[in-house]
């Protein structure tokens, strides 16, 4: 008995320690901008939203801070995902993160811009020694942008443990702001779990708001298992319209607390389970954001591993009974859903379906018309049906119903003789009548690629280069009134796979906002000489159409 109370006692420290001991910390503010968030630790995006982000008053440019004395132990620079971004080390065993950077503090960018021109690219990952770049509590390291995977100017701001490089709610950390507002709550969803090998849209139950606090439903007859979902959201103050996501929530079932959902801490190798916590189908055809109030088939959640009950209703077991669904934000205001649930006689309903039967635990080579199929066991989360066909020239895996884990290889056969347009030729995916290119191999018979969704899919060709013109300046112009080089680039096929700037014959810095098909150089570099310069930029496409921009400058 002491020694399962000893084990009790120290597993209890290990849940608790990160939100315990967060509580000591004294942090920093990380933006020079009010506690505004657009976005909250676990919330619904392309993976689970392992930050918060920090609005900087619609503009770029807001100072930012290390919250903690530290050393930089990694630093970025990517046209996509987290953009510009800094992680520093601190001695307390916590990393903090600042993503989506407009620009770099002085010290910082001259040895990220060193590296840039040392290695000739304009994207780099470096990891400064331990204790190189060092750094204070509220130092300046940065201003707020919108570069990488961002959508409007922000902060997204990281803690993570550094010894796992979990990701923790960094409102754990004593960070305060106003928040007044009830959690709102829009739909109620069934999920039906009884035949889980076809995947179908949840059935909608209309619910009614009672008061400030509470909705409600009329009675829920069921005779299946079933799993509940609700589609919510947060809004920290009214005249805030960020609609943020929730921070726990509660199911009760005759006022008995059995399950559990609640964001303090997220593992990176689980992030892709977002795609089953939230129900795929609704999120692809409607945009829907249906949070399941249960455990999904298969997905190993860390954050779940504390309820003993997955939280699906079996109508053996519940016969008629009172359910309350509580969604609380961090600030534990609360909204309530409340309802009964009857079950009753199933009824022997025989249903047909079509499709070649996947199971997650095998490998499939399917052959379609010519058209090959490679499917890896685990690709899939769940077992499945798949209706494929090839015809005409299309390539048709089914409805985007159910999500892929890891990606499987399509084969598309070809007979294309001439080797131009072999080469500009390339697996496109077919969605609502537009095409998206996707990065192909060819062999002597077939092109292919390794796709991430079912759908739709054919072979398709980009024959023209990348547009490219000046923005700022003109042929001949004199740009000594000037920050910055500013071009277009841009490509409607297959995107911009490479670009690379000279300013007389010596590699200039240009960087890359694809958002807005941007490139631009910085004239304090001091690769511009006074007098003529010759400005050249050298670019290809995703399939290798190339083209060479030049034209004289004067400074």
């Amino acid at each position: 008995m002491k020694l399962f109370l000893r084990i009790l006692f120290t597993s209890i420290i290990i849940l608790n320690f990160d939100q315990t001991f967060s509580q000591e910390f004294d942090f920093h503010t990380p933006i020079d901008a009010p506690f505004d968030l657009s976005g909250t630790f676990g919330e619904y995006r392309s993976r689970f939203h392992t930050g918060i982000d920090f609005k900087s008053r619609g503009v770029q440019g807001q100072k930012i801070f290390s919250i903690e004395d530290g050393y930089i132990s990694r630093i970025e620079i990517n046209n996509y995902g987290y953009g510009k971004v800094i992680y520093i080390d601190h001695p307390n065993g916590y990393t903090s993160v600042y993503a989506h950077l407009k620009d770099f503090s002085n010290d910082i960018d001259k040895f990220v811009r060193g590296e840039q021109y040392r290695l000739r690219k304009s994207t780099i990952k470096k990891f400064p020694q331990k204790g190189k770049i060092k750094v204070k509590k509220g130092e300046l390291i940065g201003y707020s942008g919108n570069t990488g995977g961002s959508f409007a100017p922000h902060l997204h701001f990281e803690i993570r443990n550094t010894e796992t490089q979990d990701a923790l709610n960094p409102l754990m950390f004593n960070f305060k702001y106003i928040d007044n507002e009830r959690p709102i709550i829009r739909g109620l969803y069934l999920f039906d779990r009884d035949n889980e090998l076809v995947s179908k849209l949840p059935l909608k139950k209309q619910i009614r708001r009672l008061n400030d606090s509470t909705y409600t439903t009329g009675e829920i007859e069921y005779s299946n298992k079933i799993g509940l979902g609700i589609d919510i959201y947060d809004i920290q103050y009214k005249n805030l319209f960020n609609q943020n996501g929730v921070y726990k929530i509660d199911l009760f079932i005759d006022s008995i607390l059995v399950y559990t959902f609640k964001m303090d801490r997220i593992k990176f190798s689980q992030n892709h389970y977002r795609k089953i916590m939230y129900d795929y189908m609704s999120a692809i055809k409607y945009n829907r954001k249906i949070l399941k109030v249960f455990t999904p088939k298969n997905a190993d959640l860390s954050f779940l591993k504390n309820n003993n009950f997955n939280g699906l209703i079996d109508p053996s077991e519940y016969l008629n009974n009172n359910v309350s669904i509580r969604v609380s934000d961090w600030n534990n205001n609360s909204s309530y859903l409340n309802f009964r649930i009857k079950a009753t006689d199933a009824k022997d309903i025989v249903t047909s379906y079509d499709g070649i039967e996947i199971l997650t635990n095998q490998d499939y080579k399917i052959n379609k018309n010519s058209s090959l199929i490679e499917i890896k066991k685990n690709s899939f989360y769940n077992d499945l049906l798949l209706n494929i066909s090839y015809r005409g020239d299309t390539l048709n895996l089914g409805e985007d119903k159910d999500p892929l884990r890891s990606s499987i290889i399509i084969r598309i056969p070809q007979s294309i003789s001439d080797t131009l347009e072999l080469r500009q030729s390339f697996i496109a995916r077919v969605k609502n009548e537009k095409i998206r290119y996707i990065s192909s191999r060819k062999d002597d018979s077939h092109i292919y690629a390794n796709i991430s969704s079912l759908g739709k899919y054919i072979i398709s060709r980009d024959s023209i280069k990348p547009y490219i013109k000046p923005i700022n300046f003109k042929q001949n112009s004199n740009v000594s009134n000037r920050s910055s080089i500013k071009l277009r680039l841009k490509d409607d096929l297959s995107g911009i796979r490479s670009y690379n700037g000279f300013l007389n014959g010596k590699w200039a810095l240009f960087e890359y906002e694809p958002k807005s098909n941007l490139i631009f150089h910085k004239i304090s570099d001091g690769i511009i000489n006074k007098g003529k310069n010759v400005l050249l930029i050298k670019y290809q496409d995703g399939v290798g159409n190339k083209g060479v921009y030049e034209a004289t400058l004067y400074f």
